[in-house]
């Protein structure tokens, strides 16, 4: 907002709260309030604050005596203790903008305790949503968990995926009697004419390995290395297809949510 050298520490500091007061006031003016406290907020910020510094810096230096600063923070006091006010009163109205909008809702759609809880809703949406919308909100929150992490992502799939799952999913943890770190995963997906292995492991330097493997009339035939992005991407399509065909694996996915 300004660019402005010499000034006594008390007037810097001043400004850097009037400067403040502003900031805060940005979302509120940005709504186009037309009344007294945006105009006042809007000439603060164009007109006052910079004219007051302009004053002050237009005396010679030689010149900016005791008086010169002193005048400078009372008039820098009053523009904070204005803008503060001026802050408030708009603030005061987007408040009673809120809570009209809270009594427009009520009244177009009821009161909060008179409608049903949204984890039900989705849990009956997702009762006769097609499978492949489910499966991608089971890895949508798995990944959302996992984060940028692909060894999370592991953990996740071992833990929710596997208690789901457990005819198709296998998992390996390392440490004494494998109570350790989960090092991989692996879920078997039938297909109409085969099956697919999706693994995820850990390599030794930290990172994961995502493969696929196929199988045919139960002899393993290819295996494959991939992007972990483009792996979950396989494994939603074939767990999809193969929970059209299972009505366990479709129950199972219901229950998930």
């Amino acid at each position: 907002m300004r660019d402005v050298d010499g000034l006594p520490a008390e007037a810097e500091t001043l400004v850097a709260r009037i400067e403040g007061l502003l900031a805060q006031a940005e979302p509120l003016l940005a709504q186009g309030g037309a009344d007294e406290a945006a105009y006042a907020l809007r000439e603060t910020e164009r007109r006052y604050l910079p004219d007051t510094l302009r004053a002050y810096t237009d005396i010679p230096p030689a010149r900016r005596d005791a008086t010169a600063q002193a005048m400078l923070v009372d008039q820098l006091r009053l523009l904070e203790r204005a803008t503060a006010q001026r802050l408030a009163t708009l603030s005061e109205s987007a408040e009673t903008q809120l809570s009209a909008n809270g009594a427009f809702l009520t009244e177009r759609f009821g009161a909060l305790e008179t409608l049903p809880d949204a984890s039900a809703v989705e849990a009956v949406a997702a009762g006769t949503a097609p499978p492949a919308i489910l499966v991608r909100r089971m890895f949508d929150r798995l990944q959302a968990d996992a984060g940028s992490s692909p060894v999370a992502l592991i953990e996740n799939v071992a833990g929710e995926v596997a208690r789901r799952f457990p005819a198709i999913v296998s998992v390996h943890r390392s440490g004494f009697l494998g109570r350790g770190p989960v090092d991989a995963v692996a879920l078997d997906v039938p297909r109409r004419d085969d099956m697919l292995r999706y693994a995820l492991a850990r390599t030794a330097y930290g990172g994961v390995e995502a493969t696929v493997t196929r199988f045919l009339r139960g002899i393993k035939n290819k295996t494959v290395t991939a992007e972990v992005g483009e792996w979950i991407a396989g494994l939603m399509q074939d767990l999809s297809d193969y929970a059209e065909r299972d009505r366990s694996a479709r129950e199972t996915l219901t229950r998930f949510f």
